[in-house]
């Protein structure tokens, strides 16, 4: 016996209802999986940008002020002022005695023969030549010098600056006494003090006779 068409009907739509519930549930669920993976995902995000850009700790302090408060700059200073009048020293009497010697033989050119004359002649421009070259490096050779007198103390100032840095947890120090720099910071952020105590300390610790 062939069921009726009705009976045929109500089972289609009691499948498709059936279908459908489960669709719906298979959506809903769906949802809740792709919600999920997108909170883990932010969150993943979140923890891997805290640990990528870590706060920079910066602090600045002046470097002028720590070399004046060292007892050696002023005797580098001395030196180098020492140093630098003997050079200008050496060059005036190059200079007083090529100026003597030109004199010299415009006074006596008439009597020199023309060898005697180019001889003499060769002679004194190769003297000028080494006066204005003497001359042309004397602020290359001073400036040198100053620099060769004053590493040690920058080097101590480097070492100071590091130890400081390293103790209060510091990722950069910069040096604000630069007067062409355009340059602010927070009088919280100066670590001065404290590097001008380190060169003290390190200094102390350099004349004790067991480094102590």
């Amino acid at each position: 016996m062939r069921p009726s068409r009705n009976h045929q009907s109500r089972n289609r739509r009691s499948r498709a209802l059936e279908l459908l519930r489960h669709g719906v549930a298979a959506m809903a669920l769906a949802s809740l999986a792709l919600a999920g993976t997108a909170e883990a995902q932010g969150s993943g995000a979140s923890a891997r940008a805290k640990g990528a850009v870590p706060a920079l700790r910066v602090a600045v302090f002046n470097a002028r002020v720590v070399f004046d408060s060292m007892p050696e700059r002023s005797a580098a200073e001395s030196e180098f002022a020492l140093e630098q009048a003997k050079a200008r020293t050496l060059l005036n009497a190059a200079t007083d005695s090529l100026r003597a010697a030109l004199d010299e033989f415009v006074r006596h050119e008439a009597r020199l023969t023309p060898r005697q004359r180019e001889a003499t002649a060769m002679h004194l421009r190769a003297r000028e030549l080494l006066v204005e070259e003497m001359a042309a490096n004397l602020d290359h050779v001073i400036l040198t010098r100053q620099a060769e007198l004053q590493q040690p103390l920058r080097e101590r100032v480097r070492a100071a600056v590091r130890a400081v840095r390293l103790r209060a947890g510091y990722d950069l120090v910069l040096d604000r006494s630069n007067d062409q720099v355009i340059f602010d910071a927070d009088d919280k952020a100066d670590i001065t003090a404290a590097v001008l105590r380190e060169v003290r300390e390190q200094m102390h610790s350099a004349r004790s006779p067991n480094g102590r």
